[in-house]
């Protein structure tokens, strides 16, 4: 055959291929026919089976059929003669496919002009004359009936019957519509009604032509003007009479299987060979099915007489699923109401039934004209032989984002539910994303079956192809690669129309995926999958104590312990390559997240190092050492380790370079603790003492001590004591000045707790803050887990009123318990033998527990003084006025001067030459201008 795109579906099963060619053009008389060929092929692509085995032979369906002209006298001569060509015409474009043709007359009489025996009616249309006379056409129609379609006039039984009725004006006899028309449907006589001229414009002439023709009006009924105009209505009334020719009457397609195009899509089942056949009845579409060997089909299709069906081009796409051990098939029908949609078939104990249907869910509804069901692909994840997802491919989807979408759909009670888009690169509206699709088989390496979308029409045409990994239950819906066809040398076109994956092709053991464009197919081969697993572990497992028990900033550089990293490669699919070599970059980071580092590698937190590494385990050591004395030992020093792997060309595919698996975790964390002294249980438990003196002073006198230091001693008697704390609580009559540490055997903490004050930082870990209260001196000591402080009494003076005074004291608890307190008031009552107090009443204000919320408060003075402006406003006064007296007294001499110089002009002086005028001393020249007024100038 010639012209049949052989290779425009094509399917592999084990080892067999299934290529067919959809478009077999076949001449049926003047009609062209399009039906297809799909062709079997073995292991060295010899045909040994064809299907079908022939095509069908052209419809020898007969078709009989009338045409009853008006030849009354309103027709003019040339109308009658246009009307005879029209005639002639028509039965020339419908000879040649088993039609006979009869002609009669009709006005006041009836004139059967030849019957169906009768050769050449063409030309015999030619020769007849105008009978003219009155418009009885409810008659003629009867005596066709009666006397044109019966046997021996050439009428053949089973032929399908078509009269043509040709008139201009309304009708005449008494004989009513309604007693003919029965006797017409009866004989299953279809009826065309054309008027002609202006008579027809009127309601009740066209109700007349609908009552001539058969149902629906619209599809059988033609009016024009005039008789010129029937050349206009040729084509459709030829294209209607075409569409029911060499077709059954009682079914409501136009076309059965002549459009069939089987072979537009194709499987290869257990059972045999499914061929899409997008054009059977009126494209609504189908399915030949060729099972168990058999060289006759069945036919399988939504169904033939819906007219929602009509042109939805099921067969489109198709593909196999088996869900819960039940094999079926999911058919795609992508103009299906303008949107598309996907038919599922399960085999049943009677043949393939529809089960299913479905558009999308609400929430994913395709868009009209987005060709949903043009491509689908079948996904079984878990390989367990029943299929999880059914992909349904809409290339014709936009946005203004991407063009084109795939639904993920799963299967649940029987039903789809597509609850999932897939999407290409963004910026590509016109790209075609999921024109094509197809499982690949696991080539990342998870276990989990991937799958390639093709996207033929991005960049300009030149098309990407994406690959998208599976996971348990569904697909992600970020695509892992993406394929260019402008990466490849040689004007790529369409790259990604077709794809094929699951077969190894190579031969290497691995999956490889075909990929068709504009004139060529691309071969894709898989890389090797490597999976790296990584160990860390130290020696000694825990810093000994006796690498941090020291002394301030002392300077250790002791090797703490050792890191021993370990890399383990393994091939994450078996293949057929052998040996495979990487390098492997990795990065080692102590303490990353800390600003200040207690531990390095040979004196750099950071390191950074690479190995060659084959299928094999391969470890490396780290010495890690403690440059300084370590203040926190409480929190462990973590070790952050990141990795690279890069492949190198393989001996026995030098284009191949391994890869590094998705799933192999490229970021590891170790955690290194300091060794603790806690005993045998592991647990700490402390016995912490806590004293402190005055630098041997009894009394502080507020105003004559210049300063005095307090000397605390923490003791632990037990076991290791972390986070431990020591606070201090002074009066306000105090103010802080610095904190030293004379002798420290840790790390130590100090605190100071109160109401108001301010925080400085003293040393790494620990603060101090500085309160004032009116509290007795106090101290508490603290291991983070609980308090063990005591309270001491301390001695304070201080400063007195010179007149009588009010003094408030207030007592506070601030600790949570309730303990039994007594306060003592030590009031100087002489100083140096005057005596400067004198107490007279001590009244309690309050008593009983009180609960507060302990504040800081913190006030800041700014002295603002008040600038007297009163000087400056007099003196500016001043200098205004003598400055006005002084313009004055000048405006007033200039004034004068042109005064006089003016009178002297009017006397007789030219007035066009300038003077020179009395107040001259001023500098000033006069001249005058045509205004008549003298204006001086300097």
């Amino acid at each position: 055959a010639v012209n049949m795109s052989l290779g425009l579906s094509l399917v592999a099963r084990d080892s067999q291929i299934l290529v067919c060619g959809p478009t077999v053009h076949r001449a049926c008389g003047t009609n062209m026919y399009l039906n297809g060929f799909c062709f079997l092929l073995d292991q060295k692509l010899q045909k040994f089976q064809q299907f079908p085995e022939i095509l069908p032979e052209c419809t020898t369906h007969p078709t009989d059929i009338v045409f009853l002209i008006d030849g009354s006298g309103s027709v003019s001569n040339q109308d009658f003669e246009r009307m005879k060509w029209f005639v002639s015409e028509v039965i020339k474009r419908l000879s040649g496919r088993n039609t006979r043709f009869a002609l009669a007359q009709y006005s006041t009489g009836f004139t059967e002009h030849f019957d169906f025996n009768a050769p050449d009616p063409s030309n015999n249309v030619l020769g007849i004359t105008q009978n003219r006379g009155m418009t009885y056409t409810a008659t003629a129609i009867r005596k066709v009936v009666r006397e044109i379609f019966i046997p021996r006039k050439g009428s053949r039984n089973g032929s399908t019957k078509i009269l043509v009725v040709i008139t201009d004006g309304q009708k005449n006899d008494q004989l009513q519509y309604w007693n003919v028309v029965p006797e017409a449907e009866q004989a299953g006589i279809i009826r065309y009604a054309i008027g002609v001229g202006n008579a027809f414009s009127t309601q009740r002439a066209r109700e007349e032509l609908n009552a001539i023709a058969s149902e629906p009006d619209n599809e059988h009924v033609f009016a024009v003007h005039n008789f010129d105009a029937l050349k206009g209505i040729q084509d459709q009334l030829q294209d209607k009479i075409f569409a029911i020719e060499g077709t059954q009457f009682q079914s409501s397609s136009s076309f059965q299987m002549e459009m069939s195009q089987e072979g537009f899509s194709a499987l290869l089942t257990r059972d045999g060979p499914v061929l899409g056949a997008v054009g059977a009845f009126d494209w609504s579409g189908g399915l030949f099915l060729y099972q168990n060997s058999n060289r006759d089909s069945s036919f399988l299709n939504a169904s033939s007489t819906t007219e929602e069906m009509k042109n939805a081009y099921l067969g489109y796409s198709s593909q196999a699923v088996l869900l819960n051990g039940r094999s079926g098939l999911v058919v795609g029908a992508p103009r299906y109401d303008y949107v598309g949609k996907v038919v599922l078939f399960e085999k049943t104990g009677l043949g393939m039934e529809s089960r299913s249907e479905t558009q999308g869910d609400i929430c994913l509804m395709p868009q009209v004209g987005s060709y949903f069901g043009a491509a689908l692909c079948s996904v079984d994840l878990d390989q367990d032989t029943d299929t999880d997802l059914v992909l349904v491919g809409a290339p014709m989807y936009y946005d203004a984002i991407t063009g084109g979408r795939v639904y993920v759909c799963h299967f649940k009670q029987g039903r789809f539910h597509c609850t999932m888009t897939l999407k290409g690169e963004a910026g590509h509206v016109f790209s075609r994303f999921g024109a094509s699709m197809a499982e690949t088989g696991d080539i990342t390496g998870d276990r989990w079956m991937d799958v390639a979308i093709g996207a033929p029409m991005e960049n300009e045409n030149v098309g990407a192809l994406y690959i998208f990994g599976g996971k348990r239950t569904s697909i992600n819906p970020k695509y892992l690669q993406r394929i260019e066809g402008l990466k490849f040398s040689g004007g790529f076109l369409y790259f990604g129309q077709a794809v094929s994956g699951g077969t190894d092709l190579t031969g290497d053991g691995l999956k490889d995926i075909a990929v068709g464009q504009k004139g060529r197919v691309l071969l894709l081969r898989t890389r090797p999958v490597l999976h790296v697993s990584v160990s860390i572990e130290f020696f000694p497992p825990l810093i000994p104590t006796s690498n941090f028990q020291c002394q301030e900033q002392e300077s250790l550089r002791a090797e703490a312990s050792m890191a021993k990293v370990c890399f383990t490669v393994a091939k994450a699919i078996q293949d057929k390559l052998g040996e495979i070599s990487s390098d492997l970059y990795y990065t080692l980071a102590l303490d990353h997240e800390r600003t200040k580092i207690r531990a390095t590698f040979s004196s750099k937190s950071v390191l950074t190092t690479n190995i060659q590494i084959g299928l094999e385990n391969k470890c490396q050591n780290h010495p890690i050492e403690l440059p300084i004395c370590i203040e926190d030992t409480l929190t462990p020093v973590t070790l952050r380790l990141n990795f690279s792997l890069v492949g190198k060309p393989i001996a026995k595919a030098p284009t191949l370079q391994p890869i590094l698996s998705k799933d192999s975790e490229k970021n590891h964390t170790a955690l290194l603790h300091f060794e603790k002294n806690c005993g045998t249980d592991g647990k700490c438990e402390d016995h912490l003492e806590a004293s402190f003196n005055f630098s041997g002073l009894d009394i502080v006198v507020v105003g004559l001590t210049g300063e005095f230091n307090v000397t605390a001693s923490i003791q632990n008697h037990g076991e290791d004591s972390y986070s431990t704390t020591l606070g201090f609580f002074y009066p306000a009559g105090l103010s802080y000045r610095k904190v030293t540490l004379p002798q420290v055997s840790g790390a130590l903490g100090m605190q100071a707790w109160g109401r108001a004050g301010t925080v400085s930082r003293w040393r790494d870990g620990g603060c101090l803050g500085i309160i004032n209260g009116r509290e007795l001196g106090t101290a508490r000591v603290s291991n983070g887990t609980e308090w063990d402080g005591r309270r001491h009494p301390g001695p304070m003076v201080c400063s007195v009123c010179l007149e009588q005074c009010l003094f408030h004291f207030q007592v506070k608890n601030l600790r949570q318990r309730n303990v039994p307190i007594s306060v003592t008031f030590q009031i100087p009552v002489k100083l140096k033998g005057i005596q400067v107090w004198n107490v007279s009443q001590v009244v309690s204000s309050q008593s009983g527990s009180v609960q507060f919320l302990p504040t800081q408060v913190q006030t800041m003075v700014e002295r603002i003084e008040l600038y007297n402006y009163l000087p400056a406003i007099i003196g500016s006064a001043i200098a205004g006025l003598v400055l006005l007296a002084v313009i004055a007294a000048v405006l007033y001499k200039v004034r004068q001067s042109c005064k006089g110089n003016l009178m002297r002009s009017e006397g007789g002086l030219n007035p066009d030459v300038g003077k020179v005028c009395k107040a001259s001393e001023f500098g000033l020249i006069a001249n005058r201008v045509d205004c008549g007024v003298w204006v001086c100038s300097p």
